[in-house]
């Protein structure tokens, strides 16, 4: 959905917002990875020359990591890893018919806002199981009497499973300065998802899932406010003020 910024040429504020579900990780088996892009949103500006914007960028997250691990009696260990995280970075581009989506996928497209590629979200999951089992005897008068699964035939293993499904809403800000007069300009959201998984020695799971639901592009035309040397010093991130 897409919010209408204002009549005026010189727009003060833009947002848009989406709220259909994309999922961005769908791992369901193991030593498998992925990364993939989607739920981009764009929003149009016009402000008057020298003026920068403050964006602001929300999402709700829903991450879920599965894993699953047997160990054997005196086999070792067994670790079972998943992990899911999603990236999240801001381009500013002169207004064409270019949908979000294709800004997203080229590199070369507009200028990245500051302080560029954030992780919005993420998780690493690890479980691990080491069985090492003996029955020890009973019979005092026996010096050193042990008595080992082996001896006794028994078979089989342990096994220990971790799932983890939580769901958060996720803030960041945004700041592009000092922008030329007179020009249109899309500013675009692009959310990139990555995940993993593995399992080590043994039996075992692992699932990774990532997807993002209700989100939001708001656009605010803001003065950015010059450092001592007259420099917007975006390249080391610090702004020093910033005024309406």
């Amino acid at each position: 959905f897409f919010l209408p910024t204002a009549a005026s040429q010189a727009a003060k504020f833009a947002a848009s917002w989406e709220t259909a579900p994309v999922t961005l990780i769908d791992i369901t088996s193991t030593d498998a990875e992925g990364e993939a892009m989607g739920g981009e949103l764009l929003a149009s500006i016009k402000p008057p020359g020298g003026k920068s914007l403050l964006i602001g960028l929300s999402g709700v997250v829903n991450i879920v990591t599965i894993t699953e691990a047997s160990g054997r009696n005196k086999q070792g260990k067994t670790t079972a890893t998943s992990e899911a995280s999603v990236d999240l970075m801001v381009k500013v581009v002169e207004s064409s018919d270019a949908t979000a989506a294709a800004v997203c996928s080229n590199a070369e497209a507009g200028t990245m806002a500051a302080p560029g590629v954030v992780t919005l979200a993420s998780r690493r999951q690890e479980l691990s199981v080491e069985t090492d089992l003996d029955t020890a005897c009973k019979d005092a008068s026996i010096e050193g009497c042990v008595v080992t699964a082996d001896m006794l035939g028994i078979e089989g293993s342990v096994t220990v499973a971790l799932g983890l499904d939580t769901t958060a809403a996720h803030h960041f800000n945004f700041v592009t300065a000092n922008l030329e007069s007179g020009t249109t300009y899309d500013v675009v959201a692009c959310f990139t998802g990555s995940g993993e998984t593995s399992l080590t020695d043994g039996d075992g799971n692992a699932e990774a899932k990532l997807a993002i639901s209700s989100r939001m592009l708001t656009v605010q035309q803001v003065q950015a406010v010059q450092n001592s040397d007259g420099e917007w010093n975006l390249g080391s991130g610090s702004l020093r003020k910033l005024r309406n």
